[in-house]
Parts: C-alpha cells; structure tokens; sequence
C-alpha cells in the first residue's frame, strides 16, 4: 500500500505542475493553433452541385465531390497531402472528456500537457479515442468542436471518433469497457454469447451504433473475438467464450449490427481483436503487464483461435486490433504481433485476405514492445510498420514516422498504403459530407425506453441458473430475505429484507468476479505497477473472506449464491454449500432478483466450461477450448425452470 501511494502521490504531483503549465501555456497554444488555421469552411454550389469547399480554394475538388468514387477521391486527397498530413493519420491518441483526475494526470504526462486541439492543428493527427465519464451531451459537444477545429485545417480532413464498449453494467466490464451513464444498458460479451441469439446481438448492434453516432463515435473498439480457452485470463469477460464457431456466429453478427450491410453515414465501424486470438495466455497472465508477455500453444491449437477473424474478414471488417503477446514458437522470431511480419503481412493479408486497416493496440511503441524492448523507439516504428501496422492506438508523435521516411527507411509509398486504407474508412462513413451530430437531438436519440427495455430483456435471457438444489428456485415473493452484495431498495421489492442473516429464511448473496490478487507487472514501471492493481492473478479461488462467508451463511440459513462470471470461478465449494447457483455476466440486480423470484425464467448457457478444481485449471492446454479433465459445470450447461 506504501508504494501504491508513492506512485498515487507521485502522478499528483505532475499533473498538479502539467495543470498549471497548462494554464500558463494556454494562450501560446491556442495561437499556435490559429496559426496553423486555414478559415473557415463554406458550402459552395458549381453546376447546381453544392458541396463543402474543405481545402478552401473557391472550386470542387474531386475529395469534395461525393458523387465521384471513393477510390477517386482518396486519391485526390492523398495526392494534395504533404508527409506530415499524412503521417498523422496513422495515429490514434485518446480524447479526454471529464475522465477520472488521475487518470488524465497520467495521459497529460504520457502527451505533454498538448490539447487535442493542437494534436489536429499542428501534428494532423484526426483519429481519437475516448476516455471519461461525461454526459452524451457533453460528449457530442466536445467531439462537434473538435470537429470544427479540423474543418479549418489547410484540407479539412474530418475526425474519426472511437470508444471502448460503453453499454455495459457497471459491475460487467472490466479493463477497456465501460459503463456511460444516459444510454442503454447490455450485459456483457460473455452474456450474450450465453443467449446463443445471433439475431439478439445484432439487433444490440443496431440500437448502440444508433446511440454511437447521436454522441459522434463513428467507430467501436471492439467486439473481442478471442476466445476464452485459457479460463485464468483477465480478459475471458469481453470475449464471446470458448468456443470458435459460436464467436464466429456473434461477431459476424455483431459486426453487422454496427456496420450495417454497407459502409455508409449510418455505420459504426467495428475494431475487431485481437488478433490473432489472445486467450492462450501463458499461466492466464495478461500481456498489458510484461509478465503476461507470452502466447502459447502446447495444444498446436492455433489455427483454432483463427476463424472468428476469417469470419470476420469475409463479412466486412474494416479494422482489425492485434495483440501486444508473443506468439511463442510459432513464427519465424518471437515477437508481439504488432512487430510481426509473418502476422500481420504473411497470414493476416495474403492468406486470410485483408484488406482493411491494421490498428495498434494502445501503446505498443512507448509502452507494451514486447520482444523488441531493445529496440529504440524509431527503431519499433520502422519494424511495426514494415510488419504491416497501419495506425497507432494510443500514441501521439507522428514526427518519428516522418523522420523516418526523410531518412530514407521507410518509404513514402509505404505510408500512402496505409494512408489509403485509413481515408476509404472516412470516405466511406460520409465524414467528408458531415462529421458533426446534431445537439439538440441527442436527448431523444440514446436511452430510448425501447433500447432500455431490449437490453433488460437481453440480460434476462443472458443468465444462466446453474444448479438448483429440490427445485428451490424460484422463491416466493413472501419470504424473510438477507441480501448480500445487492441493492436491498430493489430486493424490497421481492420479499421483506432482514438486517440479520440468522432471522432470514434465504441469503442471497451476489459474489463479484473472481478477484484473488493482484498479477505481478514484470517490469517496475508506474504504470505497469498500476495496471498491475487492474489484472487478478493466476487463483481462480475466492479469497478467505467471501469463503468465510459463504461457510457462516450456509450454517445459519438457506443459501442462495449469485457468482458474476466474467471470467470462470472454482464454484466446486460454492454448489455444495448452496441449494441454489446462478451465474451472470453483468446483469443489473433487478434481472438477477427477477429470476430468483420467478419473474424471469433462465435460459441462458454456460460460454465456457467452469473447472472444478485450480489443479484442473493448471494441467490443461490453454489454447484448447473447455480442456480441463473434470469440469463442475461442463460447457453449454444451463437449467431453467420449465425443464
């Protein structure tokens, strides 16, 4: 606790001293900016054709013509971009909107103290993710002027918006997911892939592209079509589960929603990751943290973990995320993917055929180099891009790119292959038309009753009720109810709550996911060593804590346990001690209350198998699915009620 606080005192200190050269450098910046302003965009007519005069030369160029061909037009645009323009499209730095104070004294440290403002003005960067927890509303009016300020840039080359899944339950996510408050509100991957319902995922698509574009987000970063076969891995919460062909069926599905059957105004663009498949973790360990840094496949398994991207390919991604891991043994060299060549070029382009944008994930060149940590950092940009990376996640200095192209090491057709790629994208969601949503719409555009109520329904069907002991499930709604872990106000509405566990006819006790420590960062680096408080080790045991508790529960009444498994838990000690067990995947308590009391009948299925034991956990292959010898609850399991 001592050194996590030297660290928590240590990012104050630098985003005290950032925020007040923010202050003191503000005017300076913002005149840079102005400087760097062409004026502003005016829609002309020529030939009874209006159009927006983006580069504003007073004429139509073959960019601005939206009656011309995409193919045209990018090569219009890309023919007028000097290096520095077209070196900033190649990166994909975070846009901040009220985030956390920690957090945004870490990404202020990372860039400098740089708004986003001059990041468009003066480094020609027009991609940006965000980060924060700000109202729709506000959302949609921060991205609207930033949309402005690249509108008077000398080409007026239009932002690109992205987001982490944003629809999720509070209690459902986990790292890169997150839950905004004034939208809609889904369960997890893992939930639906519990539903089995291709049409469900689809339909959720649709309806959170829809709530997307009102705020201006035009691409998702995700789905995670990783599979879940390593049940240790922190991530297994954003996959569709183990099984390859039911992740292919959803993220197909999935991408569809978003995207529609073609790219135009109204689609959000899917990230697809990460490829090629990050589940077979060495010991379940994450490869944000250098300890997880390795891939592995005892199984020879790899192909597996191939189809939901293959799928995916041939359905109409149009970006694609790999991994930070190492692929061990299975390349010519052992490097993560974003400096793999054999990945990236070899298998990703010329024999599953893509042709879309290849994205970094978040900060592989200053941050997550696996593998090529020897290597200077102009030195990881010519590798991951002679690999086949296109753009950047999360860093922001494109004068390293430039420097090397000026040096001779990288060449200037290589970059407008990228560039190519990155602008169709744009072409191709009408930005170039219009970029900027409608304020006064907003309000009426996301947290529909109708979208509310469809992602009630989709959590109902995502839970899967996995023993249930005499038939005690459901319980009557006039029952004497301790509630552990859950809202009591919406318990009230189901039985009479009892503040002591011995005067309550039934305990109801949610469990979060298995949290059992921390995973070690590998490296003693800040920021490792906070991720680090973000990842759970290798145990799949709950802690002495909630074991105690579940013993004291279970000898003074009847037990009922809720275990939210966004990643599998030993539940072997759990089931003997309980008459009931029901398994979430970020769900509201209303829905979790609603099916212990009848009112929703589960029907949901197991994603992945749940081990019986960690000793089973530690002798399977973690790149075959559902591998372990003598599972509790086997893949596919689920009870319900009319059964």
């Amino acid at each position: 606790m001592i050194k996590i606080g030297k660290y928590i005192l240590l990012l104050l200190v630098i985003g005290a001293f950032l925020w007040a050269l923010n202050i003191f450098l503000k005017p300076i910046s913002h005149a840079k900016v102005l400087l760097n302003s062409s004026g502003e965009v005016r829609t002309e007519m020529e030939e009874n054709f209006s159009f927006r005069d983006l580069n504003k030369n007073g004429k139509l160029d073959v960019y601005e013509d939206s009656r011309q061909p995409i193919p045209l037009r990018v090569e219009d645009l890309l023919s007028q971009m000097t290096l520095e323009e077209k070196v900033g499209q190649m990166f994909h730095p975070p846009v901040l909107i009220k985030p956390d104070p920690l957090f945004k004294s870490f990404l202020d440290a990372m860039s400098g103290g740089v708004s986003m403002e001059e990041f468009i003005s003066l480094k020609h960067i027009s991609h940006f993710n965000f980060y924060g927890e700000a109202a729709p509303i506000d959302i949609a009016k921060r991205l609207n002027q930033l949309q402005r300020v690249a509108e008077e840039s000398r080409l007026g080359v239009p932002v690109t918006f992205s987001t982490d899944p944003l629809h999720e339950v509070p209690r459902g996510g986990g790292i890169a997911a997150f839950s905004l408050d004034g939208i809609s509100k889904w369960p997890s991957q893992l939930g639906f892939a519990a539903t089995r319902d291709t049409d469900l995922i689809f339909k959720f698509g649709q309806i959170a592209s829809a709530e997307y574009r009102a705020m201006g987000f035009r691409t998702g970063l995700h789905p995670m079509s990783d599979l879940a076969t390593e049940p240790r891995w922190a991530r297994n919460f954003g996959t569709f589960g183990s099984n390859a062909d039911l992740s292919s069926e959803m993220t197909v599905a999935y991408v569809r929603g978003f995207q529609g059957d073609e790219i135009n105004e109204n689609s959000v663009h899917t990230m697809v990751k990460h490829f090629p498949g990050g589940g077979p973790q060495e010991g379940g360990l994450d490869p944000h943290l250098k300890s997880g840094e390795n891939q592995i496949y005892p199984g020879n398994n790899f192909d597996y973990h191939l189809k939901p991207f293959q799928a995916a390919i041939d359905n109409g991604m149009k970006v694609v995320m790999p991994y930070y891991g190492i692929p061990k043994g299975q390349t010519d060299e052992d490097v993560a993917m974003a400096f793999n060549k054999y990945i990236l070029t070899d298998l990703l382009r010329d024999q599953m055929n893509f042709e879309g944008v290849v994205c970094t994930d978040w900060g592989v060149i200053e941050g997550r180099h696996w593998g090529v940590d020897d290597l200077s950092i102009s030195e990881r940009y010519e590798k991951s891009i002679n690999a086949g990376v296109d753009q950047y996640g999360g860093e922001n200095k494109p004068e390293y790119v430039v420097d090397l192209v000026n040096d001779g090491k990288i060449s200037e057709e290589r970059i407008d292959a990228s560039v190519r790629r990155i602008l169709t994208n744009k072409f191709e969601l009408g930005l170039f038309e219009n970029p900027f949503v409608n304020e006064d719409l907003v309000a009426d555009l996301v947290k529909k009753k109708d979208y509310v109520d469809q992602g009630l329904d989709a959590q109902r069907k995502s839970v899967v009720l996995l023993s249930n002991k005499d038939n005690t499930l459901p319980l009557s709604k006039d029952l004497n109810i301790f509630v552990d872990g859950m809202s009591k106000e919406e318990a009230s509405n189901f039985g009479n709550i009892v503040d002591s566990y011995e005067n309550a006819d039934y305990v109801l006790l949610f469990l979060n996911t298995v949290f059992n420590g921390n995973q070690p960062s590998g490296i003693d680096r800040v920021l490792d060593n906070m991720l680090s408080t973000m990842f759970p080790n290798m145990d799949l045991n709950y802690n002495d804590e909630i074991n105690e508790k579940i013993d004291k529960y279970s000898k003074e009444s009847k037990l009922i346990i809720i275990s939210d498994l966004n990643r599998p838990a030993i539940l072997t000690s759990a089931n003997e001690k309980s008459l009931g067990l029901v398994g979430t995947f970020g769900v509201q308590d209303k829905v979790i209350l609603e099916t212990i009391f009848g009112d929703n009948n589960p029907s949901g299925k197991l994603p992945f198998e749940i081990p019986s034991s960690m000793a089973e956990v530690e002798n399977q292959n973690p790149d075959v699915a559902d591998d372990t010898k003598n599972p509790l609850f086997k893949y596919g399991h689920g009870l319900s009620y009319s059964e």
